[in-house]
């Protein structure tokens, strides 16, 4: 599958990568850490142990997917803005686990135009 990689400017437009079990385990790894990093909204310190554990995990498998160098890795690190990586991430792990290829602007795009059970609410109300 064809992975863009234009977000994280790390001089390649995009990656070819093929799935494999142990990628999907890796993704999906990554997707519970994230998850387990709102589970904990009470306990500040649980929180930001999750939060930095799943930072490191989704920095480990990006490196691992993309074959990043450390310095391509300390680039994005560094540079990308950290909504921009939790959507990339989400983004890869999708495509990862079968989702179908697009670009990342397609998919950052189609999330913008979702709405939420509470957005369809309210605009039916309005009606």
């Amino acid at each position: 599958m064809k992975i863009d990689t234009k977000p994280l400017s790390i001089g390649k437009n995009s990656i070819n990568v093929d799935a494999s079990w142990s990628q999907v385990d890796q993704a999906d790894a990554v997707m519970i850490a994230m998850y387990t990093v709102s589970a904990n909204p009470d306990d500040m310190v649980k929180s930001l142990q999750a939060e930095r554990e799943a930072m490191k995990k989704a920095m480990s498998f990006l490196k691992s997917l993309l074959g990043l160098t450390a310095k391509q890795s300390d680039s994005i690190f560094k540079h990308v803005d950290a909504n921009t990586l939790n959507l990339y991430i989400s983004y890869i792990c999708g495509l990862i686990k079968g989702a179908p290829e697009e670009s990342f602007e397609k998919f950052k795009k189609d999330l913008d135009g979702q709405t939420g059970p509470k957005e369809q609410s309210a605009k039916s109300d309005e009606q």
